[in-house]
């Protein structure tokens, strides 16, 4: 009994001080989240309108699903790839989600790789991992050195990537093969430790984004980043990106672009530009409050004109995307305009 007591003091204890954390390293958009949770913490998520019960296709070339915050299901051939999946209801007690996830796990068939980019607990969700586990032992697990002090001995196949330094190459961590799978650590301008304030702190390592090349495809998942010119643009000179996954923290003031960690959501335009990617997806948002409402604020803050109507997609959690424009296409178009 005594031992349960103290488990739920220690238990209140952390999540007390992963709140306050959140608060004084975040923006007010925490604040709005945690209100909104504790009001619908004893409500189950809102089940989703378009849940897709056949997520992985065999037809499929390749195409991305919003799962929801920062998780996607990154599908290129025949490799299926998720990003940092976060499936419960919860976030360290605190945070509940507003919408159940755009996938059930029992109809997922396939995974064969899973990116984790940092520790922070909105990304590294040990409950996900657990039940992805169970449904796809021996799957690769792929994560920035650091992160491997906060996992459990999982059934899973452990990689770990160095990250970037400036000792070495300040923007590329290293790079391995994984089943076919080419896949790169880039930087990531965050920071880790696994309750906030302990990675700032103590300054903890185990934060980076990925490029992942795979059958002719590119796709960039930055992770939790702030904006770096010189970085982005290092990347669209060196990688031909058809898709980049950005994740970014809701804000409706369309002058903000980033701070020391984190992305808004004019901020996409910015990574967008520089990396040339030929389609980039904003994500991280929605997840605790209602995402109806963040939608078409989004679509007209980002998709204003020609442009970015072509290279900026709004998707919402649920949904799935076929990427028919890539960089080869794009040559393909070029030639036979020539030819013409």
């Amino acid at each position: 009994m005594l031992c349960k007591s103290l488990k739920s003091i220690l238990t209140f204890c952390v999540m007390t001080f992963y709140v306050l954390t959140m608060f004084i390293l975040h923006s007010c958009q925490v604040v709005r989240d945690v209100t909104d949770t504790v009001e619908r913490h004893f409500s189950k998520p809102l089940p989703l309108k378009n849940m897709n019960k056949n997520p992985v296709d065999d037809t499929t070339d390749f195409s991305v699903f919003w799962v929801g915050h920062a998780t996607t299901l990154i599908q290129i051939e025949d490799k299926v790839i998720l990003t940092d999946p976060f499936f419960t209801n919860n976030i360290a007690a605190v945070l509940r989600r507003f919408n159940e996830p755009g996938i059930n796990i029992g109809d997922l068939d396939q995974c064969d790789m899973i990116l984790i980019s940092h520790s922070h607990m909105d990304h590294l969700n040990l409950g996900s991992l657990g039940m992805l586990e169970e449904r796809f032992p021996g799957t690769a697990l792929l994560f920035p050195e650091g992160v491997e002090q906060f996992l459990p001995d999982y059934d899973l196949e452990l990689y770990r990537f160095k990250t970037a330094s400036d000792k070495n190459n300040k923007y590329i961590g290293e790079t391995k093969i994984i089943n076919g799978v080419k896949v790169t650590s880039v930087k990531a301008y965050h920071w880790a430790g696994r309750y906030g304030l302990d990675g700032k702190l103590w300054k903890m390592g185990g934060s980076c984004g990925y490029i992942i090349e795979y059958k002719g495809k590119t796709v960039y998942y930055s992770g939790d980043t702030s904006y770096n010119e010189e970085f982005s643009r290092y990347l669209g000179d060196n990688y031909n990106i058809d898709l980049a996954l950005i994740p970014v923290i809701y804000s409706d003031d369309d002058k903000e672009c980033y701070n020391d960690v984190h992305l808004y959501p004019k901020g996409l335009h910015k990574i967008s530009d520089d990396t040339k990617a030929v389609t980039s997806i904003p994500i991280h948002y929605g997840t605790f409050t209602d995402p109806e409402k963040q939608y078409p604020v989004l679509d007209s803050m980002l998709r204003y004109n020609d442009s970015y109507k072509e290279k900026v997609k709004i998707l919402k959690i649920g949904d799935k995307i076929i990427l028919k424009d890539t960089y080869i296409s794009k040559l393909k178009n070029e030639e036979n305009k020539n030819k013409d």
